[in-house]
């Protein structure tokens, strides 16, 4: 492999040129004599499809790669990682967290190696995410709080705060869920990401009586680009912030986010929220 186009494939896919990238490692897979050096390119650029939901594309170069007679064990246990954040981001996270699972035994020592524990960080986030996605919330909390203690630069904090938070709210530990949300938002979530933490956060708050607080979080989520907010998550904040209006008797607002609510093109039974009144107040 020339180390020149190698290094030029990887500025450009540190400067996000994703597809001028992958279009530079398929072009050294071609020249590859090899096939472990072959599936090696097609592997980095079936990285940069994925990182950019080309999934499309990825899915083909994936295709290509197992048609490859794989000797080196290092490069066959990357190409299943990268089958397995594939099939993950693809939506069939059952199917992810199989492939994540059977990368992890059947790559243990490999994985153990301090060469590749950016691997095995790698790995462990995207399954606790994915654990928690399919609300195995018993099965996600330890991967989760053992990914706290990541340190390479392909560890994701904010993103484990955030699912690991979710964890917590899920199973009644309502002040680490409430810290580790507080934690993901200081560290810089993206929009979309904070929009769902800061709705998280006025139920919390919400539940415990601490209305003002509860609509805070609530109103800066609203507050956030609208594109980062999906219509039913939207509602769920108007709906919520109801709730919160009624009990601090602001009325008027209670009826305009009521009004919001239902401009809204899903039927309010669809839409989860608490309708119980908070710690210390008559419902």
């Amino acid at each position: 492999m020339d180390p020149g186009k190698f290094e030029n494939a990887n500025r450009l896919w540190a400067a996000g040129c994703n597809e001028d990238a992958a279009l530079e490692f398929h072009a050294m897979a071609d020249e590859a004599d090899y096939p472990d050096e072959k599936a090696g390119a097609l592997i980095n650029e079936h990285k940069c499809y994925v990182q950019i939901g080309r999934l499309d594309k990825a899915g083909e170069v994936m295709r290509q790669i197992r048609g490859l007679t794989i000797e080196d064990k290092f490069v066959r246990m990357i190409v299943d990682f990268g089958d397995a954040c594939m099939t993950t981001q693809m939506g069939k996270l059952e199917e992810g967290v199989f492939k994540f699972e059977k990368v992890l035994q059947t790559n243990w020592e490999e994985l153990r190696d301090p060469d590749n524990r950016h691997l095995y960080e790698e790995l462990q986030e995207r399954r606790g995410f994915a654990l928690t996605s399919l609300e195995r919330y018993a099965e996600a909390l330890p991967i989760l709080n053992d990914a706290l203690s990541f340190t390479s630069d392909k560890s994701d904090p904010q993103l484990v705060h955030f699912y690991l938070a979710v964890c917590y709210q899920a199973t009644s530990q309502m002040v680490p869920a409430k810290e580790s949300f507080l934690r993901a938002i200081q560290l810089g979530l993206s929009s979309d990401f904070e929009a769902d933490a800061r709705y998280r956060l006025g139920i919390l708050y919400f539940r415990s009586g601490a209305l003002a607080q509860a609509k805070y979080h609530l109103e800066v989520a609203l507050q956030l680009p609208a594109e980062a907010i999906k219509p039913e998550l939207r509602k769920n904040i108007y709906q919520q912030m109801s709730r919160v209006c009624h009990y601090l008797k602001e009325f008027e607002e209670e009826k305009k986010y009521l009004k919001l609510a239902h401009r809204r093109n899903e039927p309010l039974s669809a839409v989860r929220v608490y309708t119980s009144g908070p710690q210390g107040l008559a419902v």
